[in-house]
């Protein structure tokens, strides 16, 4: 069997899981009259689906039956996947001109995730987190820079499912997102807060070391996500980096979205 071949029969053994989960269980006829394949071609891919228990067929009614569920990662949707491909290469670009990394994070909810990062190809000591990491929204450079520059309407959402999420205070909450607002405007750039190590937990209980400069990336009125330089604290200081990168940080942004637009299709 040639490798085509091979990813063929993937593909199409996806697309039946995909199909029995959307239409419950389907006779041979059914599922040839939705695929178009022909049945001694579905016939094993059933029969390889069956070996490997991700779809069975009942003795009771001859239907066959999905016996697992795809569930496609909220991480990855198409457009977190197209983000990636338009931003990943300028990020690496920067990369190469700073030595310092970045990252990529999208917002879901009432948290910004870790999309992408070039921490790795930095051959630098720098904390390598797991893509998928949720980070907080308030205490984040990540997380403020969105913040400061998504919609009113956007941000009343996020604060109102952030004080449900903690059980604070509403008024309060937004009164100090606003305060940060303001102070991320007019700097043209976020830091993070000083009690932030990088994770959710208390920074006395993990510490990263490490600082940022963040801005978004913004297309149209939307904010797509927020692209950062991570630095080590100990190595450089804010007032330096900010001097040295920050406009080829926001010009990266500005790129990230012009490419964004020219791929819309």
């Amino acid at each position: 069997m040639s490798d085509t071949t091979q990813v063929r029969s993937v593909a199409r053994a996806i697309r039946l899981l995909y199909l029995l989960q959307e239409h419950g269980e389907q006779s041979l006829a059914e599922l040839h009259r939705h695929t178009s394949l022909p049945k001694p071609t579905l016939l094993r891919l059933l029969h390889t689906l069956e070996d490997e228990k991700a779809a069975w067929r009942a003795q009771g009614d001859g239907l066959w039956r999905a016996a697992v569920q795809l569930r496609p990662t909220r991480i990855l949707k198409p457009e977190h996947q197209r983000l990636i491909k338009v931003a990943m290469p300028k990020l690496e670009s920067i990369r190469e001109r700073l030595v310092w990394p970045s990252d990529l994070a999208v917002r879901i909810d009432h948290h910004m995730v870790l999309l992408e990062t070039t921490r790795r190809s930095s051959g630098l000591a720098v904390n390598r987190e797991a893509i998928g990491l949720l980070i907080d929204m308030t205490r984040s450079g990540v997380g403020r820079a969105y913040l400061a520059n998504c919609s009113a309407r956007e941000r009343a959402q996020i604060v109102t499912r952030i004080a449900r999420a903690e059980r604070c205070d509403r008024q309060l909450l937004a009164s100090n997102v606003e305060r940060l607002r303001e102070q991320v405007l007019d700097q043209g750039y976020a830091t993070r807060d000083a009690s932030f190590g990088g994770r959710n937990e208390p920074i006395d209980v993990f510490d990263d070391q490490l600082a940022a400069i963040a801005v978004p990336i913004v297309h149209g009125r939307r904010v797509l996500g927020c692209i950062n330089v991570v630095w080590l604290k100990r190595v450089d200081n804010l007032q330096a980096v900010v001097s040295r990168h920050l406009a080829l940080l926001l010009q990266t942004a500005s790129d990230i979205a012009r490419a964004w637009g020219q791929n819309a299709n």
